[in-house]
């Protein structure tokens, strides 16, 4: 049998993160529609899928310790080999963010886990992450730095709708109640952190392709 090598285990480290990608926008996705319309069976679906999540950070970490102690990769590849196990990572919290997410909506039984009046903003909010983990995810199959680079920037309006949603609750005209608002707070804490992760996943990209950050890079 053929003995992998170094190239070959790039190539199959990469492909898991292409794959394991999309999974973590979907779990998010399905959270958001779940947290929105009420759909406790999709919340429960979430939940219960997210060990597939971490079965996937798990298989990348062993082939990345395996890579580095087989091959001993020079710099360029090795930034590679680090950036495979640290993107894994940040995939695996987004994944678990999702699930919290879910895990609120399950909490909340036939009940809405969101108060009427907090919708609308969730609703952006939901959208804006979504397309910020779409745009982190085709970062890290294609390692685009010009796309990457964009991301800290679009990380802004999510920060503008989280402070809208904390301006909302200790507002006079919220009126749903302290535990409404205690979910709510942990939602949109979920909600920010997911967007956070999406950002350094595209800072690892950056290191792979540059040896800098983002913000040593001109562009």
């Amino acid at each position: 049998m053929r003995r992998e090598t170094l190239d070959d285990n790039l190539t199959q480290l990469q492909a898991m993160l292409d794959e394991m990608g999309p999974l973590v926008v979907t779990a998010f996705r399905n959270a958001s529609d779940a947290l929105l319309n009420n759909r406790r069976r999709l919340a429960e679906q979430v939940v219960a899928r997210d060990h597939i999540i971490d079965g996937h950070r798990a298989a990348i970490e062993l082939l990345a310790v395996e890579t580095m102690a087989l091959h001993q990769p020079m710099v360029t590849p090795l930034r590679s080999v680090i950036t495979a196990l640290r993107c894994s990572q940040q995939l695996e919290r987004m994944g678990d963010l999702a699930r919290h997410i879910a895990q609120v909506v399950v909490r909340a039984g036939d009940g809405p886990a969101l108060p009427e009046q907090a919708v609308e903003l969730f609703t952006r909010y939901g959208t804006l992450v979504t397309a910020l983990g779409e745009k982190a995810v085709t970062v890290l199959g294609t390692r685009n730095v010009v796309l990457a680079c964009e991301l800290e920037s679009d990380d802004d309006a999510v920060d503008e709708v989280h402070r809208s949603v904390f301006e909302l609750m200790f507002g006079p005209t919220w009126g749903a109640g302290v535990p409404a608002a205690v979910d709510a707070a942990l939602l949109a804490r979920f909600h920010e952190r997911y967007a956070d992760h999406c950002v350094r996943l595209a800072d690892h990209v950056v290191y792979a392709v540059t040896g800098a950050t983002p913000d040593e890079i001109a562009l």
